[in-house]
């Protein structure tokens, strides 16, 4: 069963294209994971700035590498008004390594720590958009950290149940990767579902009936008729994001404003009981 899943979770496309890509870009950051290995990561600077104080981690679909999903990233900055990272899965274009489960939450991990370390970001001030295989490390990532926000596309409720029925999948726990039912529920930020009702890849009843009861804090979700798992319509997916995005940046602001607002009373109480 492991190596099927496997098989089915890591597709990697030939390294030519993405390698060739990724080296002439100004943006391109690497970055050393836990175990020692390199992945690849794109740091797309928005040209509007209307949330600069948002930065998106974006994990990239299964049968794709950071170099095919170039044009939504640089889509994504554009339309939501946000900085994208996006980082690379081991054994998959520039990044070394063999793909794994545990090699993909080092990724994001060292994706991760670049942002809070290296560019100085709050947690509060990064949301995670994972797109099918993309939703794992994702989920694992703000199950760990309290996030500004959390957006799955097309997510799965594990490898396993994507090829099994989710009984058998779960039945056979030890197994599966990316066990996104498991950990789901200990996402605290506020979350965005997207998925198409006619997905016969990764069934709508992974987020429907699954992921979605599981959210502590759910934003409405964006259910497609008719769309599949690779033809969400791009352009309806980033209004939904921008939305989310402009959303969780209010928050942000008003959070920040009564935070000040509290640490700032005390001075002036006190200002105000000396005459």
């Amino acid at each position: 069963m492991q190596s099927a899943i496997n098989a089915l979770a890591f597709p990697a496309p030939d390294r030519a294209y993405a390698s060739s890509v990724l080296r002439k870009r100004s943006d391109l950051v690497l970055l050393q994971t836990a175990s020692g290995e390199t992945t690849a990561c794109v740091h797309v600077h928005s040209r509007t700035k209307r949330h600069q104080k948002i930065t998106i981690l974006y994990s990239h679909a299964n049968a794709e590498d950071l170099g095919l999903a170039l044009p939504f990233v640089e889509a994504l900055a554009r339309h939501v008004g946000a900085d994208v990272l996006a980082y690379e899965y081991p054994g998959y274009s520039l990044a070394s390594g063999s793909p794994s489960e545990k090699g993909c939450l080092e990724c994001i991990d060292a994706a991760y720590l670049y942002l809070t370390r290296d560019c100085g970001l709050a947690p509060a001030q990064i949301i995670a958009y994972g797109r099918s295989i993309g939703s794992g490390p994702t989920v694992d990532l703000c199950s760990r950290h309290a996030l500004g926000g959390m957006v799955l596309q097309s997510p799965i409720a594990s490898a396993g149940s994507v090829v099994l029925p989710a009984l058998v999948a779960r039945s056979l726990a030890n197994f599966d990767i990316f066990r996104n039912y498991e950990k789901v529920a200990h996402v605290t930020c506020r979350a965005l579902l997207m998925h198409g009702r006619a997905d016969t890849m990764v069934p709508f009843a992974h987020s429907h009936e699954i992921l979605y009861p599981l959210l502590r804090d759910p934003h409405p979700p964006l259910w497609l008729d008719a769309c599949g798992h690779r033809d969400m319509p791009d352009a309806e997916c980033l209004r939904a994001v921008a939305a989310f995005v402009g959303f969780v940046a209010d928050r942000t602001k008003r959070i920040e404003a009564r935070r000040i607002s509290n640490d700032a009373w005390p001075l002036l109480s006190g200002l105000f009981s000396s005459y």
